[in-house]
């Protein structure tokens, strides 16, 4: 067994051989990861054992954002923290739907190497709904372990905590903080004219926080460093849900780059405002209030 948790990226079309080494699998809701989850991992670390093979999470994902509670990074932390072995981050794409049900078990079963996984009863993945608990009988058969699901309420608390950004209570609760991460897109550039340049992060499906603007440290994987910024999450002219962020010390354009937010503060709520001289002197007091975050 390893000391520590090694995590993979997998497209089942690169079609490689991982060559790693054998598992039992545990496939769940990682984005929500809550009490429920640590049951199941027990099961997980007590089997692996039993055994006397290596322990994986199979992370089910179709994009890089997250919109539940934990992004890839946090979830990889908790791995290491209950000492799982391997996280697989397993991403679908359109082609898989033209694999058979056999084709994408053995996928998963040969080229990673889980040749137990364990499951809860009733369970249907978010993000590829083929992936669910008749699945991995139908496909694992004997080495399927079906298991009850239990109920907790933590995760309802901990999505509360966000949306009354009550981010300091949540981190001291879960030790971790809540970040989400998106690729930069492309919008109007009015905050050029005004000297408040932004990156547009369009969020597809909601993320749980409310509407507002932020105080946020904003990690740029390209550069691996991390900005102040300001950010406001609003719905803009498109009907699309966009967290704009002013990153403070900042002048470059990175159009389609990965980064990750975390919200320190919820500093007001979003303000209609007539002309851009009222806009202008609400961004700097945005930027005045975020300024207190600088170490």
């Amino acid at each position: 067994m390893k000391n520590n948790t090694l995590t993979f990226f997998y497209n089942n079309m690169t079609m490689i051989m991982m060559n790693l080494e054998d598992s039992v699998g545990l496939i769940a809701d990682f984005e929500n990861w809550s009490q429920k989850e640590d049951k199941q991992i027990e099961k997980l670390k007590t089997l692996s054992k039993e055994s006397n093979l290596s322990s994986t999470l199979f992370v089910v994902t179709s994009r890089e954002m997250n919109y539940g509670l934990w992004n890839a990074q946090n979830i990889i932390k908790k791995a290491e923290q209950n000492n799982i072995d391997y996280v697989i981050f397993y991403h679908t794409n359109a082609m898989m739907n033209q694999m058979t049900d056999e084709a994408l078990f053995k996928n998963i079963e040969d080229f990673l190497s889980i040749r137990k996984m364990i499951v809860t009863k009733d369970y249907i993945d978010s993000n590829y709904s083929k992936f669910s608990t008749k699945f991995i009988e139908d496909n694992w058969k004997e080495n399927s372990i079906v298991i009850d699901s239990i109920t907790t309420n933590d995760l309802e608390q901990n999505l509360n905590l966000l949306k009354e950004s009550n981010f300091k209570e949540f981190e001291k609760i879960n030790g971790l903080s809540y970040k989400f991460d998106a690729r930069v897109s492309e919008g109007k550039k009015l905050g050029r004219t005004i000297g408040f340049p932004t990156i547009n992060l369009i969020t597809e499906e909601r993320i749980v926080l409310k509407d507002g603007v932020y105080a946020c440290e904003v990690y740029i994987d390209h550069l691996k460093e991390t900005f102040l910024g300001a950010g406001c999450y609003w719905k803009n002219e498109l009907n699309q849900d966009v967290f704009e962020i002013f990153l403070i010390d900042f002048d470059q354009e990175i159009y389609g780059w990965k980064v990750s937010v975390k919200p320190l503060e919820k500093l007001r709520e979003n303000i209609k405002v007539n002309g851009l001289d009222k806009l202008k002197e609400l961004l700097a007091n945005d930027v005045r209030q975020t300024l207190k975050y600088k170490i």
